[in-house]
C-alpha cells in the first residue's frame, strides 16, 4: 500500500479543485449568447458639451495669378481648443511654476538691502520651442534692480517644459510670450 504525506495530499486536494472548477466555468461569449448576460446595446450616451466644438473651416488656395511674386502667405493664426487641451494644461503648469518662485523671490527681496521698498515690475520675455523648451529672450524690470534681474535670470535657468501651440492648420509653431511680475516691497 502507498503512503501519501500530508503535504502530497494538500497538493492533490489543491488540482482536484482546479480541475473541477475550470470543468464546470462557463466562458463569457457563452453566457452572453445563451441569455444569461444582457448586451447593454439600448444605451445611447450623447454629449451635451458644444463648448469645445470647432467647426471646420473651408480654405481657399488663391490662384497663381493673385499671389505677387516674393508676397508670402501668412498661415492662420487662430488655435483652437480642441486642438490644445495640452497646451492649456501646460499653462496650469507655468502658472505654478511662477507663483511658487515668486514667493521666493518676494522673501529673498524682503531680506536683502539690494532692493528698497517700493513696488517693483518684472517683465519676462520667453519663447515655447517645438520641443517644449522656454528660452529666456528677455528680462527688464521697472524700476530697475539690478537683485531682482539677477533673481529672475537664476529663476528662468530651470523652467518647466511646456507645449507648444497648435494652430488651426494642424501644425505646432513657437510661441513668443511676455510673463510679468509684480514684487512689493514694504
Amino acid at each position: 500500500m502507498v503512503y501519501f504525506s500530508s503535504s502530497m495530499k494538500t497538493y492533490f486536494l489543491i488540482i482536484f479543485l482546479f480541475l473541477t472548477y475550470s470543468a464546470t466555468a462557463q466562458s463569457l461569449r457563452d453566457s452572453l449568447y445563451s441569455g444569461k448576460l444582457k448586451a447593454d446595446t439600448g444605451k445611447t450616451v450623447v454629449s451635451k458639451d458644444t463648448g469645445k466644438y470647432v467647426p471646420s473651416k473651408v480654405y481657399t488656395i488663391p490662384a497663381q495669378s493673385e499671389i505677387k511674386k516674393g508676397e508670402i502667405i501668412k498661415p492662420d493664426e487662430s488655435m483652437p481648443d480642441s486642438l490644445n487641451k495640452n497646451f492649456y494644461a501646460k499653462q496650469k503648469t507655468w502658472k505654478r511654476f511662477i507663483d511658487i518662485n515668486t514667493g521666493i523671490i518676494f522673501q529673498q527681496a524682503a531680506d536683502t538691502r539690494k532692493v528698497k521698498n517700493g513696488e517693483y515690475s518684472v517683465e519676462i520675455e520667453y519663447e515655447i520651442g517645438l520641443n517644449g523648451r522656454v528660452t529666456t529672450t528677455g528680462i527688464s524690470c521697472n524700476p530697475p534692480n539690478e537683485f531682482l534681474t539677477e533673481q529672475v535670470t537664476e529663476l528662468m535657468k530651470r523652467p518647466p517644459i511646456l507645449a507648444p501651440p497648435v494652430y488651426s492648420d494642424g501644425k505646432s509653431r513657437t510661441l513668443n510670450a511676455k510673463q510679468l511680475i509684480t514684487i512689493v516691497k514694504k
